[in-house]
C-alpha cells in the first residue's frame, strides 16, 4: 500500500510541475487478464491516464491500480485514426507493451519486465493483440 501511495504521490507531483507535455486520458475494456510490469490486472474496464512519461492505470472499482514509466516510440506503420493498446502475448499471458494514439506517428512503450523476458525465452515468439481505446 505504501508503494501505491508513493507512486500516486509521485504522479501527482509530476502532473502539477508546470511542464507542458501531452497527456492522454482514455478508457478500454480489456477482455483478458494482463500484466503491467510485475503487476497482474484482471480483465475489466480500465482508465488509462498518461502524462509526462507516467502511465496510471485503474479499474472502474479502484481496487486495481498501478503506475508505470513509459518512453516515446515511433509507430512502425502509418498512423490510422484508431487509438489502441498493444499487448505482447506469450501463450495465455498478456503484457501491456504500447499505447498508440489516433492520428499520431508516435506512441508510448512500457519496459519489458523480467517475467516477460523469461516467457519470451521459454514460450517462444511473441504474438501481439490490440484493444481499441475510447476517449474519456
Amino acid at each position: 500500500m505504501k508503494r501505491l501511495h508513493f507512486a500516486l504521490g509521485l504522479l501527482a507531483a509530476v502532473a502539477c510541475s508546470g511542464l507542458h507535455a501531452q497527456n492522454t486520458n482514455v478508457r478500454a475494456s480489456i477482455p483478458f487478464d494482463f500484466q503491467i510490469g510485475e503487476t497482474r490486472m484482471p480483465a475489466g474496464d480500465y482508465q488509462f491516464r498518461h502524462e509526462h512519461g507516467w502511465l496510471a492505470v485503474q479499474d472502474q472499482s479502484g481496487s486495481h491500480v498501478t503506475v508505470a514509466i513509459t518512453t516515446a516510440v515511433d509507430r512502425p506503420t502509418t498512423p490510422t485514426n484508431k487509438a489502441v493498446l498493444q499487448f505482447n502475448r506469450y501463450g495465455q499471458v498478456y503484457f501491456l507493451a504500447n499505447i498508440w494514439k489516433d492520428d499520431s506517428d508516435t506512441g508510448r512503450s512500457l519496459s519489458t519486465s523480467a517475467r516477460e523476458k523469461e516467457l519470451a525465452i521459454h514460450v517462444g515468439p511473441v504474438q501481439t493483440t490490440t484493444v481499441a481505446l475510447q476517449r474519456k
